[in-house]
């Protein structure tokens, strides 16, 4: 049993018990003004997005979060690392134990033992400055039909909620003042260390493209560095990207 720690100075939690979507909160809440450091909280999501408008799916028992993050949009897509970073820390600090098999995903997943655990969404603010992170987290297990990828869960650990979500506004606090102070380069190298597929062969695909290379890393600004042979290295901005499975 681990000690809840304190919420970062400036932050606040808020819990409730159904919304729409953590998100779609946030994005309402920030457009009446309120500052960078609340993080929302939900045991159920009526309306839950995943990226390019897909379903949720928000049973009782998942984590459910996301956060309001001042920053400006050129640079807000490096914010996702920082929270895929934080996300990873909060898991294994509630765990009591590094796992390994948990890894970072490009652009925004965790995957444990190559399957999906956990999604980020960043949306823009329209006219704040801010950015609104959300976090999907499969702490129960999941029964999922025609996802894009493999689905799995962290039913193993027990975690609760709540305990995550403090945990991660702890972890993120760190990487985001990280980030501003010496920017993405520490993200890039501490991402890279616990990313998935490095050196694998992938395919990215677009909404009117497919194409495929060898994972090769960040570029320094996040992008996916994938590596065609004799057509030279690409740098792919977004898309959805795939390792062996679901192609």
């Amino acid at each position: 049993m681990h000690a809840s720690p304190d919420l970062p100075d400036g932050w606040r939690l808020e819990t409730l018990c159904e919304i729409d979507g953590t998100n779609a909160e946030l994005l309402r809440r920030a457009d009446a003004g309120e500052p960078e450091g609340l993080a929302l909280r939900s045991d159920v999501q009526s309306a839950g997005r995943g990226r390019r408008g897909r379903v949720w799916n928000s049973p009782n028992g998942n984590l459910y979060f996301s956060v309001l993050v001042k920053a400006e949009p050129s640079v807000a897509g490096q914010i996702g690392f920082a929270g895929a970073l934080a996300l990873l820390e909060a898991i294994e600090a509630v765990v009591g134990r590094p796992l390994p098999e948990l890894r970072c995903k490009w652009p925004n997943d965790l995957l444990l033992q190559r399957r999906k655990v956990a999604g980020l969404l960043l949306e823009l603010a329209p006219k704040r400055g801010q950015v609104v992170l959300g976090m999907g987290v499969n702490l129960v297990p999941m029964d999922v039909v025609d996802a894009v990828y493999p689905v799995g869960s962290l039913a193993e650990f027990s975690i609760a909620p709540q305990e995550l979500a403090l945990n991660v506004c702890v972890a993120f606090a760190r990487w985001l003042e990280t980030w501003r102070m010496m920017g993405f380069a520490p993200l890039r190298r501490a991402w890279l260390e616990r990313a998935h597929g490095l050196g694998e062969v992938a395919t990215v695909r677009l909404v009117n493209e497919e194409f495929e290379g060898t994972f090769k890393g960040l570029s320094e600004d996040g992008s996916l560095l994938l590596d065609q042979g004799g057509e030279g290295v690409k740098s792919v901005s977004a898309g959805e990207v795939f390792f062996g499975v679901g192609v």
